[in-house]
């Protein structure tokens, strides 16, 4: 117990300094936090998974790193526990989010993350198990079938003292949302075991840092919707190696499988960091230097050179949407990956080396910003895959070759570059007929990142199977735009800073796709247990194309009698886009920080449905969450 009560005193004086700067990195938002409380306790692991049970503790990934620790960092932090060693604190900030009471993990992810996953058996600790019966929550997860105890067992003793291990726990009580930004940007801009983009991303919201963190991990396939999720989702989304049964395979990941980035530089994001390069070669003109020094500036931090500033950046970025953008990124990446879909590697296939230490950044960020290029600024479309992978064969050699040195890729070097790329690479495309945008893209890994997680249970996801009742013969579902509009509205007054998505086009249910199998003749797409099956085939069969429907809602949307502001807004957000030549239709109902009704009615989502509420429930509902 000193050595716990001393990690509480250094706990204090450590947050102290960081939330009221008195440190060297301190910004003004001094008043804003003190009128937060603070408080520093002991709570121990049993305590801890108690809230982890009940889903109390919930990560916002606007900030939060990825979950990487390896199985041995994670064995090495149980032997902390074993032998009653003190560990960092853990920062959690409690706060109301959609009418309950939850606790923000702010620091200390990895570590909760590997002790509750070792609580329910996901690995070993020296050979052995976690005894499940230590615990009444482990217990009841044993007896009910979601937990299984594996052997060999841990003695209780053991398994008691892990779960009786003492941890300072500080909780930051009634915190917004800005200051719990600050307080993570603090804590983390001067770690030491992170990477350069890690301190660069930590606490940055914006246009920039949403698109790099939204495309990275729609890419890795850990993307989600949701910005918030509960701890017990996001183990399922951590990244490791085959050395635990669970998360994503590090080696199945795009960037590795195609030898472009290794995988210890994925763990410490140097992924995101290729995301960023590509996003500015996309964005700027002419194409920017690479270079540590111009990410740094690009986020805002002060660096002398000269190099397109944050407000450059994100007002190009807003110039062609975030969403838009990072389906545009997408979608390169999958052409890419389809068109060496069983052919190896593709950083093997441009370079014919054997070996990849460094990987082929530089020769896929050139191949790569010039598809972009060809295919949204020239508007190509490839003459096929075959034709992509052909121009593609050793494609870097004596006569077309990579800058090496130095740390920054000058923009010099790539005005004079690129245009030899292009040249080589534009002879596996051609112009095509002017046709729909739709039919130029596929959006799989994007919509694979919407529909994962617990989708049928979050409050702002509603999926429709399509426009047409699945009567015999078909008709048009004559009340889908009164449910599209209350759902829209009920998901803006969940919360002041609530997003919602609503698509269109996706089966939750498998009769409902077996049903339009028979009717439409469709071949339903699994994903994450949902199912894709399209709206072509309805639109058409309505006597529209998918121009005219759209056209069609937009109108409908923007006379609807709603808020003129909000309808405005989902006229922006609603547009098709393709899983695997499947037609879906997303919408993106946004807060606008006040109350919203539709024909003078009041709805608010409720779990997974749209409640109207009368005018004092309503309020009361307001006053709480708004």
């Amino acid at each position: 117990m000193i050595e716990v009560g001393r990690q509480y005193a250094g706990a204090r004086r450590q947050l102290s300094s960081v939330m009221h700067g008195t440190n060297p990195n301190h910004v003004d938002y001094g008043e804003r936090m003190q009128s937060s409380e603070l408080s520093v306790q002991g709570q121990n692991l049993h305590q801890l998974y108690n809230q982890y049970y009940k889903n109390k503790l919930l990560v916002d990934r606007r900030y939060q790193r990825k979950l990487v620790w390896t199985r041995d960092e994670k064995e090495k932090l149980i032997d902390s526990a074993v032998n009653k060693l003190p560990i960092p604190l853990i920062l959690l900030a409690q706060r109301r989010k959609g009418g309950a009471e939850i606790l923000e993990l702010i620091d200390g992810l990895q570590r909760l993350e590997a002790f509750f996953s070792f609580m329910e058996n996901k690995y070993a600790y020296k050979g052995e198990y976690f005894d499940l019966a230590t615990t009444g929550d482990t217990l009841a997860k044993l007896h009910s079938g979601e937990l299984s105890q594996k052997e060999p067992v841990m003695s209780r003793e053991t398994s008691l003292e892990i779960a009786n291990y003492q941890i300072p726990v500080s909780i930051y009580r009634d915190a917004a949302t800005s200051s719990i930004d600050e307080v993570f940007r603090r804590i983390n801009s001067g770690g030491r075991r992170l990477s350069l983009h890690e301190i660069r991303q930590a606490g940055v919201t914006g246009p920039l840092s949403d698109v790099v963190r939204r495309t990275s991990a729609t890419i890795r396939g850990d993307g989600t919707f949701a910005e918030a999720l509960t701890l017990s989702e996001m183990e399922k989304l951590s990244i490791s190696r085959r050395d635990l049964e669970y998360g994503l395979d590090l080696d199945r990941i795009f960037w590795t499988r195609h030898n472009i980035i290794g995988a210890d530089d994925i763990r410490s994001s140097g992924d995101e960091e290729m995301v960023l390069d590509l996003v500015l070669d996309a964005i700027l003109t002419p194409w920017p230097t690479s270079g540590w020094q111009n990410r740094d500036v690009a986020y805002g931090l002060p660096r002398k050179i000269k190099s397109a500033s944050p407000d450059e950046v994100n007002a190009a970025i807003v110039a062609i949407g975030v969403e838009n953008l990072q389906q545009r990124i997408v979608a390169v990446i999958e052409l890419l990956d389809e068109a060496m879909r069983d052919h190896g590697p593709l950083g093997r296939h441009m370079v014919h080396l054997e070996t990849y230490e460094k990987g082929t950044r530089r020769q896929f960020q050139a191949v790569f910003s010039v598809i972009y290029e060809l295919t949204f600024i020239d508007e190509m479309q490839p003459l096929s895959m075959e034709a992509i992978r052909n121009v593609l064969d050793n494609f870097w050699g004596r006569d077309l070759a990579i800058p090496t040195g130095g740390s920054a890729w000058g923009k010099d070097e790539k005005a004079k570059l690129y245009p030899q790329v292009k040249r080589r690479i534009k002879k596996a495309f051609f112009k095509p007929e002017p046709k729909t945008i739709t039919k130029q893209l596929n959006a799989r890994l994007l919509v694979e990142s919407y529909l994962q997680g617990p989708v049928n249970e979050d409050p702002l996801v509603e999926l429709k199977q399509g426009f047409c009742v699945l009567s015999n013969p078909p008709t048009e579902n004559t009340d889908l735009f009164d449910e599209v509009m209350q759902t829209a509205v009920g998901m803006a007054n969940w919360s002041r800073d609530a997003t919602g998505l609503i698509l269109i086009g996706v089966a939750d249910k498998p009769s409902a796709a077996h049903r339009s199998t028979e009717l439409f003749g469709v071949t339903p797409v699994e994903i994450h247990g949902q199912y894709v099956v399209g709206t072509e085939e309805q639109i058409s069969h309505l006597g529209h194309g998918i121009d005219s429907w759209w056209l069609k809602w937009q109108e409908k949307i923007k006379s609807a009698p709603v808020d003129s502001d909000f309808s405005a807004d989902l006229v922006h957000s609603f547009s098709p886009l393709v899983c695997d030549g499947k037609v879906l239709w997303i919408m993106k109902p946004r807060s606008l920080g006040k109350p919203i009704s539709y024909k003078n009615r009041f709805f608010v989502r409720v779990g997974a449905s749209t409640h109207e509420m009368e005018t004092d429930e309503f309020l009361s509902h307001i006053s709480r969450n708004f």
